[in-house]
């Protein structure tokens, strides 16, 4: 018993706080660390989003092309809700803006470098799926790719987890952080589906004052100035996360 006691007692000491996402001044440096920055590097980055709609196209290049379907569409369905923005499916390549590769992990890293350019690098390494994005000289995403090898990401639990977080990233929220929690940014939680916080960043980075292009020292304080206008935030943002077909039709959390 005596054993047991101080095991409990030492991983009280060593697990983190959990963190109050419901905040001000925790939202300002969320968004700060998801918004701002980028997974693969340590540079400050301006605001990148998408200014016009947002067209999916599924490339189908494995089976379960419904159970697949099914997840995107439910997904872009919350993402729109959230933002305000359109987010849509489309039946063409021709029509899509945001293509979403469904293969195998023996191609994926060939597929990668053939749809989006043999000429950049890629962390494949420990990796399970990717987003990836190109902006204009002002920052507005004007393209996107996701590939997610399907056999891996079942193997790994991580299928519904990658389809969730790389549309979420594809929207202009690019980084990781194990300082946002809750959230599906944070590689060392169990989070799959967007949670009160994932979804006020959402709402900050649509809002309508933020602008693609904007240096930190510009969007921070509109980031700051929209949470004092909006007081309800909080509450808000936990009754969209819960509006999720996840949440209503799977009774995911």
């Amino acid at each position: 018993m005596r054993h047991l006691v101080f095991g409990l007692l030492f991983s009280l000491l060593v697990m983190p706080a959990q963190a109050a996402w419901d905040n001000k001044a925790y939202v300002e440096k969320a968004f700060e660390l998801i918004a701002l920055n980028n997974e693969y590097d340590d540079k400050d980055h301006p605001v990148r989003k998408w200014h016009q709609p947002v067209n999916v196209w599924i490339d189908h290049r494995v089976g379960d092309k419904e159970l697949h379907t099914m997840l995107v569409r439910m997904h872009l369905a919350h993402l729109s809700k959230v933002t305000g923005h359109k987010v849509q499916l489309v039946n063409t390549l021709e029509k899509a803006n945001l293509r979403m590769v469904f293969t195998r992990q023996s191609r994926w890293q060939n597929e990668t470098l053939e749809l989006w350019g043999a000429d950049k690098s890629y962390p494949f390494r420990g990796a399970i799926c990717m987003a990836h994005f190109s902006v204009t000289k002002s920052n507005e995403i004007r393209r996107g790719l996701i590939v997610i090898p399907v056999d891996l990401a079942r193997e790994r639990g991580k299928l519904f987890a990658c389809v969730v977080e790389e549309l979420t990233q594809a929207m202009g929220l690019p980084n990781d952080s194990n300082e946002v929690f809750p959230s599906i940014f944070n590689d060392n939680t169990k989070n799959s589906v967007l949670t009160p916080l994932d979804v006020t960043l959402l709402r900050l980075l649509y809002s309508s004052k933020i602008r693609a292009g904007m240096l930190g020292d510009t969007a921070l304080p509109l980031v700051s100035a929209w949470l004092n206008a909006n007081p309800s935030w909080a509450k808000e943002s936990k009754k969209l996360a819960r509006q999720s077909e996840f949440v209503t039709e799977l009774g995911l959390f």
